[in-house]
């Protein structure tokens, strides 16, 4: 499993989504390793983790709620896919349920790579599809 076992892989992705899911998004940085990005099938495109942050910054300042449920982790021989149901409740009153697979490879126990696949009708009502950054995140 890229060099851990799989135990501290599935703690990496804990890790990841409990980060995001506090806000603690400069965190990122340690948690994804140098050069990794994250790929969205709502644009075919690959984001770099600067990006990433500014992206769920938008999205979590323009929320009144931001969390994960229905969480599903399972370990794969590169790292970890995830299934969640992520909620985010706009200050306008509107609900988001971006239901969404995330496929993450770890090396050494960081993440290098995640397939980000979005419910493209729930992605389209989040804060940064609104402003000049215009990808999803994981």
């Amino acid at each position: 499993m890229g060099g851990n076992d799989t135990a501290s892989v599935l703690a990496v992705g804990n890790r990841l989504f409990e980060t995001v899911g506090h806000g603690n998004l400069d965190e990122l940085h340690d948690i994804f390793a140098p050069g990794a990005g994250v790929w969205h099938n709502t644009d075919n495109s690959l984001t770099d983790i600067p990006t990433t942050i500014e992206n769920l910054k938008k999205i979590r300042g323009s929320a009144d709620l931001f969390r994960y449920e229905d969480i599903r982790r399972l370990p794969t021989p590169d790292g970890f896919v995830q299934q969640h149901t992520l909620v985010i409740k706009m200050a306008d009153g509107r609900v988001i349920n971006d239901m969404c697979c995330c496929i993450c490879t770890v090396k050494d126990g960081r993440i290098t790579h995640m397939e980000a696949y979005h419910d493209s009708a729930a992605t389209g009502a989040m804060a940064h599809k609104n402003s000049e950054v215009a990808t999803s995140d994981g």
